[in-house]
């Protein structure tokens, strides 16, 4: 077993929706590694944040976890693809969380948001990643001063060091993130890159 396996099997957590972990396994739906995921809820916790807004709904997965910290929580959430929406709609009403979710059937890089500035807690930018940058400039003036923007697969499953990248697209995409990754380490934000999961990008506001 090497570090890396190591520290991620310490970091494993009881999965609250083991149903929904299931279905995105069989059906190949991205969602975020459990060991970054425990470490966002920590954050939570540490931060007392009770209001998250997410670009990148899928199938309702990382929402439905993030809303499991705190009971007064609540979610604002935008997914562009419709099946995906439809999905996650039904695991929010299944786990009674529907009350608790404004979800947006719509894109995230057009639409206009009628929520006010500085009303977030949280930022978690999980969605398109060649659009990472457009996202944090688009939705960053929600949270408010003293809170956090999070960025989910800031490595690109290893794509990110990989110097040798034959296929355009791919080529393109690694250009992007590690564009806004550099970005983001040289800018006046304070930010953390942990090397778990996939990558997490911690942003503070303050």
């Amino acid at each position: 077993m090497n570090i890396e396996q190591y520290v991620k099997d310490l970091n494993a957590v009881h999965e609250l929706y083991p149903e929904i972990y299931s279905y995105a396994m069989d059906h190949h739906v991205p969602i975020i590694d459990g060991d970054a995921l425990s470490v966002l809820k920590h954050l939570i916790k540490l931060t007392n944040a009770r209001t998250y807004l997410e670009i990148g709904t899928a199938i309702g997965y990382s929402g439905l976890h993030l809303l499991s910290v705190f009971e007064d929580s609540r979610l604002i959430t935008i997914e562009k693809q419709s099946e995906m929406f439809d999905i996650a709609r039904q695991n929010f009403e299944k786990y009674k969380m529907n009350q608790r979710v404004d979800a947006y059937l719509d894109d995230a890089k057009t639409i206009d948001l009628s929520i006010d500035e500085k009303s977030v807690d949280l930022l978690f930018i999980d969605a398109s990643k060649g659009n990472n940058q457009h996202f944090f400039d688009k939705y960053s003036p929600f949270v408010k001063e003293d809170g956090l923007i999070v960025v989910d697969n800031i490595l690109l499953r290893g794509l990110i060091t990989d110097d040798n990248i034959e296929n355009k697209n791919k080529r393109k995409l690694k250009e992007k993130v590690a564009s806004f990754n550099q970005n983001m380490s040289s800018s006046n934000y304070a930010t953390s890159f942990l090397p778990i999961g996939d990558g997490l990008l911690v942003i503070s506001k303050s």
